[in-house]
Protein backbone atom coordinates (compact mmCIF):
# COMPACT_ATOMS: atom_id res chain seq x y z
CA UNK A 1 0.00 0.00 0.00
CA UNK A 2 1.90 3.59 -1.33
CA UNK A 3 0.14 4.96 2.82
CA UNK A 4 1.25 4.10 6.01
CA UNK A 5 -0.06 7.12 7.90
CA UNK A 6 -2.72 9.32 8.79
CA UNK A 7 0.10 12.22 8.15
CA UNK A 8 0.70 11.10 4.19
CA UNK A 9 -3.01 11.73 3.39
CA UNK A 10 -3.25 15.13 5.16
CA UNK A 11 -0.93 16.03 2.31
CA UNK A 12 -3.26 15.85 -0.53
CA UNK A 13 -6.92 15.87 2.16
CA UNK A 14 -7.09 17.86 5.38
CA UNK A 15 -8.45 15.60 7.28
CA UNK A 16 -8.64 15.89 10.86
CA UNK A 17 -5.79 14.53 13.36
CA UNK A 18 -9.06 12.15 14.85
CA UNK A 19 -9.37 10.33 11.71
CA UNK A 20 -8.82 6.09 11.95
CA UNK A 21 -6.11 5.37 9.54
CA UNK A 22 -7.30 1.75 9.69
CA UNK A 23 -10.95 2.63 8.62
CA UNK A 24 -9.61 4.07 5.55
CA UNK A 25 -7.13 1.14 4.69
CA UNK A 26 -9.38 -1.19 2.90
CA UNK A 27 -10.87 1.30 0.88
CA UNK A 28 -7.05 2.84 0.09
CA UNK A 29 -6.00 -1.32 -1.16
CA UNK A 30 -9.40 -0.68 -2.87
CA UNK A 31 -8.63 1.79 -5.34
CA UNK A 32 -5.12 0.86 -5.99
CA UNK A 33 -6.32 -2.70 -6.79
CA UNK A 34 -9.05 -1.31 -8.80
CA UNK A 35 -7.79 1.49 -10.75
CA UNK A 36 -4.03 2.19 -10.25
CA UNK A 37 -2.53 -1.38 -10.47
CA UNK A 38 -4.53 -1.85 -13.40
CA UNK A 39 -3.49 1.34 -14.93
CA UNK A 40 0.17 1.36 -14.48
CA UNK A 41 0.64 -2.63 -14.41
CA UNK A 42 1.98 -4.49 -11.43
CA UNK A 43 5.86 -4.26 -12.27
CA UNK A 44 5.54 -0.20 -11.86
CA UNK A 45 3.28 -0.31 -8.82
CA UNK A 46 5.87 -2.94 -6.98
CA UNK A 47 8.57 -0.38 -8.07
CA UNK A 48 6.82 2.65 -6.37
CA UNK A 49 6.52 0.64 -3.51
CA UNK A 50 9.83 -0.16 -3.49
CA UNK A 51 11.06 3.47 -3.60
CA UNK A 52 8.70 4.52 -0.66
CA UNK A 53 10.08 2.58 1.42
CA UNK A 54 13.40 4.95 1.10
CA UNK A 55 11.43 7.70 0.96
CA UNK A 56 13.14 10.39 1.46
CA UNK A 57 16.25 10.16 -0.36
CA UNK A 58 19.55 12.31 -0.08
CA UNK A 59 20.31 13.93 -2.98
CA UNK A 60 18.39 12.56 -5.35
CA UNK A 61 19.45 11.58 -9.01
CA UNK A 62 16.87 12.44 -11.76
CA UNK A 63 15.51 9.34 -12.04
CA UNK A 64 14.94 9.52 -7.67
CA UNK A 65 12.80 13.10 -8.66
CA UNK A 66 10.91 11.63 -11.45
CA UNK A 67 9.84 8.65 -9.50
CA UNK A 68 8.63 11.05 -6.50
CA UNK A 69 6.62 13.43 -8.38
CA UNK A 70 5.37 10.06 -10.16
CA UNK A 71 4.38 9.07 -6.33
CA UNK A 72 3.14 11.81 -5.29
CA UNK A 73 0.27 12.06 -8.21
CA UNK A 74 -0.36 8.07 -7.83
CA UNK A 75 -0.95 8.94 -4.14
CA UNK A 76 -2.79 11.91 -4.79
CA UNK A 77 -5.07 9.74 -7.10
CA UNK A 78 -5.19 6.66 -5.20
CA UNK A 79 -6.82 9.02 -1.90
CA UNK A 80 -9.34 10.52 -3.64
CA UNK A 81 -10.66 7.80 -5.20
CA UNK A 82 -9.87 5.86 -1.67
CA UNK A 83 -13.03 7.96 -0.46
CA UNK A 84 -15.31 8.21 -3.69
CA UNK A 85 -15.18 4.59 -3.02
CA UNK A 86 -15.44 4.43 0.91
CA UNK A 87 -17.71 7.76 0.69
CA UNK A 88 -20.78 5.96 2.20
CA UNK A 89 -19.27 3.62 4.85
CA UNK A 90 -17.05 6.07 6.34
CA UNK A 91 -20.29 8.39 7.19
CA UNK A 92 -21.80 5.51 9.37
CA UNK A 93 -20.61 3.00 11.81
CA UNK A 94 -21.31 -0.20 11.79
CA UNK A 95 -22.02 -2.00 15.39
CA UNK A 96 -23.75 -5.27 16.80
CA UNK A 97 -26.83 -3.55 16.44
CA UNK A 98 -26.77 -2.43 12.74
CA UNK A 99 -25.46 0.58 10.58
CA UNK A 100 -25.61 3.65 11.81
CA UNK A 101 -24.87 7.22 10.97
CA UNK A 102 -23.07 9.41 13.69
CA UNK A 103 -24.32 12.57 14.99
CA UNK A 104 -23.47 14.49 18.15
CA UNK A 105 -24.46 18.44 19.27
CA UNK A 106 -21.43 19.76 17.71
CA UNK A 107 -21.58 18.02 14.20
CA UNK A 108 -24.91 17.73 12.40
CA UNK A 109 -24.68 15.36 8.90
CA UNK A 110 -24.31 17.11 5.77
CA UNK A 111 -27.67 17.71 3.07
CA UNK A 112 -27.99 15.28 0.86
CA UNK A 113 -26.49 18.06 -2.38
CA UNK A 114 -23.90 18.45 0.12
CA UNK A 115 -23.03 15.17 0.25
CA UNK A 116 -23.19 14.32 -3.36
CA UNK A 117 -20.77 17.67 -4.39
CA UNK A 118 -18.19 15.94 -2.43
CA UNK A 119 -18.52 12.43 -3.65
CA UNK A 120 -18.50 14.03 -7.25
CA UNK A 121 -15.15 16.07 -6.14
CA UNK A 122 -13.38 12.90 -5.27
CA UNK A 123 -14.58 11.27 -8.17
CA UNK A 124 -13.66 13.71 -10.31
CA UNK A 125 -10.03 14.63 -8.90
CA UNK A 126 -9.15 10.78 -8.51
CA UNK A 127 -9.70 10.09 -12.27
CA UNK A 128 -8.58 13.02 -13.91
CA UNK A 129 -5.10 12.55 -12.20
CA UNK A 130 -5.64 9.04 -13.51
CA UNK A 131 -5.17 10.58 -17.03
CA UNK A 132 -2.50 13.41 -15.52
CA UNK A 133 -0.25 10.05 -14.61
CA UNK A 134 -0.41 8.46 -17.99
CA UNK A 135 0.74 11.55 -19.45
CA UNK A 136 3.48 12.18 -17.21
CA UNK A 137 4.48 8.64 -17.74
CA UNK A 138 4.42 9.20 -21.77
CA UNK A 139 6.18 12.47 -21.30
CA UNK A 140 9.11 10.82 -18.97
CA UNK A 141 8.70 7.48 -19.99
CA UNK A 142 13.04 7.19 -20.23
CA UNK A 143 12.99 6.82 -16.17
CA UNK A 144 10.43 4.46 -16.04
CA UNK A 145 11.43 1.29 -17.67
CA UNK A 146 9.18 -0.75 -15.79
CA UNK A 147 6.13 0.93 -17.26
CA UNK A 148 7.92 0.81 -20.66
CA UNK A 149 8.12 -2.63 -20.65
CA UNK A 150 4.65 -3.15 -19.64
CA UNK A 151 1.33 -4.44 -21.60
CA UNK A 152 0.07 -1.18 -20.28
CA UNK A 153 2.28 1.01 -22.16
CA UNK A 154 2.19 -0.65 -25.10
CA UNK A 155 -2.03 -0.77 -24.85
CA UNK A 156 -1.44 3.00 -24.18
CA UNK A 157 0.42 3.83 -27.06
CA UNK A 158 -1.59 1.70 -29.66
CA UNK A 159 -5.04 3.95 -28.13
CA UNK A 160 -6.17 6.16 -30.56
CA UNK A 161 -8.00 7.81 -27.44
CA UNK A 162 -5.62 7.46 -24.28
CA UNK A 163 -6.32 10.36 -22.58
CA UNK A 164 -9.47 12.73 -21.53
CA UNK A 165 -6.92 15.12 -23.04
CA UNK A 166 -6.93 13.50 -26.48
CA UNK A 167 -10.51 14.15 -26.93
CA UNK A 168 -10.62 17.49 -25.61
CA UNK A 169 -8.32 18.77 -28.47
CA UNK A 170 -10.53 17.32 -31.03
CA UNK A 171 -11.86 18.87 -29.34
CA UNK A 172 -14.73 16.96 -28.06
CA UNK A 173 -16.33 18.15 -24.88
CA UNK A 174 -16.37 15.21 -21.68
CA UNK A 175 -16.07 17.81 -19.21
CA UNK A 176 -12.75 16.70 -18.36
CA UNK A 177 -14.02 13.45 -16.84
CA UNK A 178 -11.91 10.15 -17.27
CA UNK A 179 -15.39 8.88 -16.14
CA UNK A 180 -17.36 9.51 -19.34
CA UNK A 181 -14.11 8.78 -20.92
CA UNK A 182 -14.21 5.12 -19.33
CA UNK A 183 -17.87 4.78 -19.96
CA UNK A 184 -16.94 5.26 -24.11
CA UNK A 185 -14.19 2.50 -24.38
CA UNK A 186 -16.48 -0.38 -25.27
CA UNK A 187 -17.62 1.55 -28.08
CA UNK A 188 -14.75 3.40 -28.84
CA UNK A 189 -13.31 -0.25 -29.26
CA UNK A 190 -16.62 -1.42 -31.32
CA UNK A 191 -16.34 1.85 -33.76
CA UNK A 192 -13.07 0.94 -34.56
CA UNK A 193 -13.26 -2.43 -34.82
CA UNK A 194 -16.28 -1.89 -36.98
CA UNK A 195 -15.94 1.34 -38.82
CA UNK A 196 -12.03 2.92 -38.25
CA UNK A 197 -10.50 -0.61 -39.80
CA UNK A 198 -12.62 -1.38 -42.98
CA UNK A 199 -12.03 2.36 -43.93
CA UNK A 200 -8.42 1.96 -43.33
CA UNK A 201 -7.91 -1.35 -44.36
CA UNK A 202 -5.77 -3.81 -42.65
CA UNK A 203 -2.70 -2.87 -44.15
CA UNK A 204 -2.69 0.73 -43.12
CA UNK A 205 -4.61 -0.01 -39.59
CA UNK A 206 -1.37 -2.12 -38.95
CA UNK A 207 1.06 0.09 -40.35
CA UNK A 208 -0.26 2.97 -38.23
CA UNK A 209 -1.32 1.16 -35.02
CA UNK A 210 2.91 -0.76 -35.28
CA UNK A 211 4.29 2.95 -35.42
CA UNK A 212 2.53 4.57 -32.83
CA UNK A 213 4.17 2.09 -30.02
CA UNK A 214 7.54 3.70 -31.38
CA UNK A 215 9.49 5.87 -29.63
CA UNK A 216 10.10 8.19 -32.41
CA UNK A 217 7.29 7.06 -34.69
CA UNK A 218 7.21 8.21 -38.61
CA UNK A 219 5.67 11.75 -38.63
CA UNK A 220 3.90 11.35 -42.21
CA UNK A 221 1.91 8.46 -40.55
CA UNK A 222 1.21 10.06 -37.22
CA UNK A 223 -0.38 12.85 -39.05
CA UNK A 224 -3.46 10.87 -39.66
CA UNK A 225 -4.07 10.68 -36.12
CA UNK A 226 -6.32 13.38 -35.55
CA UNK A 227 -8.25 12.36 -38.52
CA UNK A 228 -8.79 9.12 -37.64
CA UNK A 229 -9.48 10.48 -33.58
CA UNK A 230 -13.24 12.99 -35.01
CA UNK A 231 -15.07 10.06 -36.27
CA UNK A 232 -14.14 7.60 -33.68
CA UNK A 233 -15.36 9.85 -30.43
CA UNK A 234 -18.55 10.70 -32.37
CA UNK A 235 -19.47 7.78 -33.77
CA UNK A 236 -18.50 6.57 -29.90
CA UNK A 237 -20.69 9.12 -28.42
CA UNK A 238 -23.40 8.39 -30.70
CA UNK A 239 -23.62 5.10 -29.85
CA UNK A 240 -22.97 5.28 -25.78
CA UNK A 241 -26.27 8.02 -25.85
CA UNK A 242 -28.21 5.02 -27.61
CA UNK A 243 -27.49 2.85 -24.36
CA UNK A 244 -28.10 5.59 -21.95
CA UNK A 245 -30.20 8.13 -21.01
CA UNK A 246 -28.46 16.52 -23.32
CA UNK A 247 -25.71 16.51 -21.45
CA UNK A 248 -23.50 13.43 -21.95
CA UNK A 249 -22.34 12.97 -18.22
CA UNK A 250 -20.54 9.84 -16.20
CA UNK A 251 -24.34 8.18 -15.44
CA UNK A 252 -25.47 8.78 -19.02
CA UNK A 253 -27.70 11.42 -21.31
CA UNK A 254 -29.61 14.08 -18.75
CA UNK A 255 -31.37 17.61 -19.61
CA UNK A 256 -30.41 19.71 -16.46
CA UNK A 257 -33.65 21.88 -15.21
CA UNK A 258 -33.27 24.68 -11.93
CA UNK A 259 -36.31 23.94 -9.42
CA UNK A 260 -36.70 26.66 -6.48
CA UNK A 261 -37.26 26.38 -2.93
CA UNK A 262 -34.81 23.34 -2.36
CA UNK A 263 -31.21 23.91 -1.27
CA UNK A 264 -30.02 22.27 -4.58
CA UNK A 265 -31.86 24.01 -7.13
CA UNK A 266 -30.45 21.75 -10.11
CA UNK A 267 -31.68 18.57 -10.61
CA UNK A 268 -31.14 16.40 -13.87
CA UNK A 269 -33.43 14.16 -15.95
CA UNK A 270 -32.99 11.50 -18.78
CA UNK A 271 -33.61 13.35 -21.47
CA UNK A 272 -37.35 12.32 -23.21
CA UNK A 273 -37.07 10.59 -26.33
CA UNK A 274 -37.47 13.02 -28.86
CA UNK A 275 -34.24 15.21 -27.59
CA UNK A 276 -32.12 12.32 -27.49
CA UNK A 277 -32.52 10.78 -30.16
CA UNK A 278 -32.02 14.49 -32.34
CA UNK A 279 -28.91 15.02 -30.26
CA UNK A 280 -28.15 10.97 -31.33
CA UNK A 281 -29.01 11.98 -35.06
CA UNK A 282 -27.05 14.91 -34.86
CA UNK A 283 -23.60 13.20 -33.06
CA UNK A 284 -23.66 10.33 -35.71
CA UNK A 285 -23.93 12.82 -38.40
CA UNK A 286 -20.95 14.65 -37.81
CA UNK A 287 -19.44 11.66 -37.12
CA UNK A 288 -20.55 10.02 -40.30
CA UNK A 289 -19.00 13.66 -41.83
CA UNK A 290 -15.81 13.18 -40.03
CA UNK A 291 -15.34 9.69 -41.56
CA UNK A 292 -15.59 11.29 -45.06
CA UNK A 293 -13.07 13.89 -44.01
CA UNK A 294 -10.71 10.84 -43.09
CA UNK A 295 -11.76 8.83 -46.51
CA UNK A 296 -10.54 12.50 -48.62
CA UNK A 297 -7.46 12.76 -46.31
CA UNK A 298 -6.14 8.94 -47.44
CA UNK A 299 -6.76 9.89 -51.08
CA UNK A 300 -5.52 13.55 -50.66
CA UNK A 301 -2.23 12.45 -49.05
CA UNK A 302 -1.30 9.65 -51.66
CA UNK A 303 -1.90 7.09 -48.95
CA UNK A 304 0.08 4.00 -50.07
CA UNK A 305 -2.65 0.59 -49.85
CA UNK A 306 -5.52 2.98 -49.65
CA UNK A 307 -8.22 1.37 -51.78
CA UNK A 308 -10.38 3.99 -51.60
CA UNK A 309 -13.46 1.24 -49.97
CA UNK A 310 -15.23 2.60 -47.30
CA UNK A 311 -15.19 -1.06 -46.26
CA UNK A 312 -18.32 -2.82 -44.39
CA UNK A 313 -20.00 0.17 -42.80
CA UNK A 314 -23.70 -0.43 -40.51
CA UNK A 315 -26.07 1.81 -42.45
CA UNK A 316 -29.71 1.94 -41.64
CA UNK A 317 -32.45 1.69 -43.89
CA UNK A 318 -35.35 3.60 -42.72
CA UNK A 319 -37.90 1.25 -44.94
CA UNK A 320 -38.86 -1.62 -42.23
CA UNK A 321 -36.19 -0.14 -39.87
CA UNK A 322 -33.68 -2.86 -40.56
CA UNK A 323 -29.34 -2.54 -40.17
CA UNK A 324 -27.43 -3.56 -42.92
CA UNK A 325 -23.97 -3.98 -44.29
CA UNK A 326 -22.39 -2.39 -47.38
Amino acid sequence: MLFATLKEIQEYIPVGAGNDFNRLKPHIVSAETKYIKSLIGYDMYDALLTFRQDYPYTNPDEVELATEKLLKKVQYATIHLAYFLGFDLLNISITDAGFHRTESANTKNLYKYQEDRIRNYFAESGFNELDSILLYLEENISYFGKYKNSANWTAYKESFLPTVQSVMDIPFQIYNSRLILLALQPHIGFVEDTVIRPVLGNTIYQQIKSEMIKDNPDETIMTIIPSIRKPLIYLAAALLMEQTGSVLGDKGLYFETTESGFHNDGSKAPASDKNKNALIALTRQRGMSYLEALKSFLITAGWENYSGDSGPLFNRDNTGKKTFWT
